[in-house]
């Protein structure tokens, strides 16, 4: 048998070479979703040690289930080793520690995904996560191709490589990691495909003639094309890749706001942690930032986008909404740059006049006030020209007219008789239009009437979801309340429809931070001439809503002045405040209008004082780790600049704590000479620093082997120079400077 294996290569170990290489090539496609190539020298490590391990197993005769056994215990070392090593038994074994630290790096993976923009940074826990991906990967291939002999099954595996970045990427994949995949995958049919007519051992030639030959050549260059071709296909179809509200039941699964919108709405919302989405510069008041606007309403799934047009083109000057006859408002530029927005809506403020700076291929529909793309493209920073209409209460009330609008608008259709009821009831009493989208609008802001705004909705009682928010639960979020008040404004006939974008955010400097938290959902209802104009029912109490000046003054109407003294009081309007009792002095509050929560305790002396002693005992605190650096630096220096017993040690620890300060911890195997050379190095000290520290370690190995040596007397100075080289080479952030961490307790430095 030994002189059969003579100069023969074992054919199994051909292919699980070529198992591994086919997982190595799929691996590529990560290219297009991680933005360095960090991940890929632990990725290799792992798909060898992982294959390698099978192999080995084979070789040894074991049973496949040994083998597999022996591939697992393989990848969860290497997974050990790799990130959570100084956790590990012997720093190899997986322990209970390594577990929790592996648990952690795992779990920090899912808001990475979930947040993250592509390209994101190879950080360790997207290692972790790739490396175990690949690693399972790698077993199965080996263990279809190899032990079970049918290499192309694998191909189904190797597919599911590409289909992970394939979902999180908003462009194609590179085309080179198409090819790789293709190449692999025909190796490795290569290598299976003559496994069943090969000896156990074969000659090289010939083994190599199967891989490399034509056919094989033949075999890869169609599958390398074939993979390249099928990539930008199906690539294109993705969330970015079709036209937006043309067939909106096929958009699902994105995570943009702008696909499903009050399930993705809701998860902007809900998000375990605030993401920034755009800066703005420029917006002079606060007001909504529209992404799209939903047109029609269903009963039964609530309301949907529907009638999208091609629209125009979104990078000539944009004619006014559909309906809209007066252009009057205020003009505003703004520019915008999104962070971690990709979506194909573009959101605008107002009435866009122009947008600039997008790219091609943006489209604006005049009808639903709209700018889309239907081409796989990046958001980029954008500038636009828009007016933000400021008609008055009066104005509004006045608009009368024809509705060049779709009848979609009005179509109040499948609306349940109680909730028209409800409409009828909530608007008997306004005269206009304008009142009663404002009457339906207090409906629901008013405390009175029990809404709150709660992202947990009240549970179903089996009735629709829409009576049952009004009648029974009255707790929600915007889709909810911008969902129903557009439906009583049609069960009246006013044209409405729900707007989705943002609130303006907060502000940072001169610009407005636009974050998850903004997410937003109104309702826009259409007057004469005026088009399109913003109502905002859900009550949020953190001070995001931006109300126009119209519905602002109508739901807040100013206070009656003050009557001349001696005159007598008008009779109070029904709902107005009470007037001041008798006695009371007009500019002095009622007692009776003081709620008893805001009356101030006789005891706030003491609060204010209690508050004061907390915040001293907290400020003394956080100086504490400065005041233990700075008092035990002026001993040391002193004892230095003295001569007393032990100066060289001392200086050495003074020396030693600055280099702690800025993260370096000396390993117990270092010698003085040792660790000098090698902080040197690490924070590139210039030459006096350098001088300076070997200086240092000099008069330390003196006075440690050669204690009846003469004291240096220029210890303190040498001290000196090499604080002065340090904080010139790597200055202490403020952090470091606060909280030195030479003066913390060692669990905390």
């Amino acid at each position: 048998m030994s002189a059969d294996k003579t100069g023969s290569l074992d054919t199994s170990l051909v292919a699980s070479a070529a198992a591994a290489v086919a997982v190595l090539c799929a691996s590529a496609s990560f290219a297009g979703v991680l933005a360095d190539a960090r991940w890929l020298p632990p990725a290799l490590v792992t798909v060898l040690i992982v294959v390698g391990a099978g192999a080995l197993g084979r070789h040894l005769g074991w049973p496949t289930v040994g083998a597999v056994a022996a591939q697992l215990a393989s990848l969860l070392i290497t997974q050990t080793v790799l990130f959570a090593g100084s956790s590990a038994v012997l720093g190899v074994l997986p322990g209970p520690a390594a577990f929790v630290e592996l648990s952690r790096l795992l779990g920090g993976t899912g808001e990475l995904i979930r947040t993250g923009v592509p390209p994101v940074p190879a950080d360790p826990p997207l290692q972790a996560l790739v490396c175990l991906g690949l690693g399972v990967v790698a077993l199965l291939v080996d263990l279809i191709a190899v032990s079970i002999g049918t290499p192309a099954v694998t191909g189904l595996v190797l597919l599911c490589v590409f289909a992970i970045p394939a979902s999180l990427a908003d462009r194609m994949l590179p085309w080179w990691s198409f090819a790789l995949g293709g190449a692999g995958y025909a190796l490795l049919l290569a290598a299976g495909g003559h496994h069943r007519r090969w000896r156990r051992y074969e000659e090289p030639d010939r083994v190599a003639y199967a891989l490399f030959g034509r056919t094989t050549a033949v075999v890869a260059g169609t599958a390398g094309v074939i993979a390249v071709l099928a990539g930008s296909v199906f690539t294109g179809v993705g969330t970015e890749g079709r036209l937006p509200g043309s067939v909106p039941e096929e958009f699902g699964g994105t995570d943009g706001i702008g696909l499903q919108p009050f399930t993705s709405l809701r998860g902007q919302l809900n998000r375990d942690r605030v993401v920034e989405l755009f800066r703005v510069r420029g917006l002079q008041q606060d007001s909504y930032l529209r992404a799209m606007t939903l047109r029609k309403f269903d009963p039964r799934t609530g309301w949907q986008l529907d009638g999208l047009t091609q629209g125009v083109d979104a990078g000539a000057p944009l004619p006014l909404p559909e309906g809209t006859t007066i252009g009057r408002g205020r003009p505003e530029r703004i520019e915008v740059q999104p962070i971690g927005y990709r979506d194909p809506w573009l959101p605008v403020f107002g009435t866009p006049v122009s947008v600039t700076g997008m790219g091609r291929h943006w489209r604006y529909d005049p009808a639903a006030g709209i700018v889309f793309t239907q081409t796989n493209q990046e958001t980029r920073p954008y500038t636009q020209q828009v007016i933000v209409p400021d008609p008055s209460p009066d104005e509004l009330r006045r608009a009368r007219g024809p509705m060049p609008i779709d009848p979609a608008y009005v179509d109040a259709s499948g609306i349940s008789p109680q909730v028209a009821q409800l409409a009828q009831q909530l608007t008997a009493d306004a005269p206009t239009e304008f009142d009663k989208a404002v009457a339906v609008n207090r409906y629901f802001t008013d405390p009175a009437n029990g809404f709150r705004y709660d992202l947990s909705t009240a549970p179903s009682t089996g009735q629709d979801a829409l009576s049952d928010f009004l009648f029974r639960g009255k707790r929600g979020f915007c889709e909810q309340y911008a969902s129903s008040m557009a439906v009583l404004l049609r069960s009246v006939g006013i044209p409405s429809r729900v707007a989705v974008g943002f609130t303006a955010g907060y502000q940072d400097g001169t610009e407005q931070v636009i974050t998850t938290e903004d997410a937003h959902a109104w309702v826009e209802a259409y007057f004469p001439g005026w088009g399109w104009q913003t109502f905002d029912p859900t009550p949020l109490s953190d001070g995001r809503t931006a109300l126009p000046q119209f519905l602002d003054t109508a739901l807040h109407p100013p206070q009656a002045a003050a009557p001349v003294p001696g005159q007598p009081l008008p009779a109070p309007q029904p709902g107005a405040p009470v007037p001041p009792a008798a006695g009371v002095p007009a500019d002095q509050p009622d007692v009776r209008d003081v709620p008893e929560q805001r009356r101030e305790p006789a005891d706030r002396g003491w609060s204010v004082t209690l508050l004061v002693l907390v915040v001293l005992l907290a400020c003394a605190g956080a100086a504490t780790p400065l005041a233990v650096r700075e008092i035990r630096r002026g001993q040391r220096l002193q004892a230095i600049t003295e001569g007393r017993e032990g100066a060289a040690s001392t200086a050495w620890r003074e020396v030693l704590d600055e280099f702690r300060d800025r993260g370096d911890r000396p390993r117990a195997t270092d010698t003085a000479r040792q660790l000098a050379d090698r902080l040197v190095a690490d924070h590139e000290l210039d030459a006096t620093g350098a001088d300076a520290v070997k200086n240092l370690v000099a008069a330390v190995e003196r006075e440690w082997y050669a204690p009846a040596s003469q004291p240096d007397g220029t210890l303190a100075e040498t001290v000196r120079t090499i604080t002065a080289s340090l904080r010139e080479s790597a200055p202490l952030d403020l952090r470091s400077r606060l909280f030195p961490r030479s003066a913390l307790p060692p669990w905390r430095s």
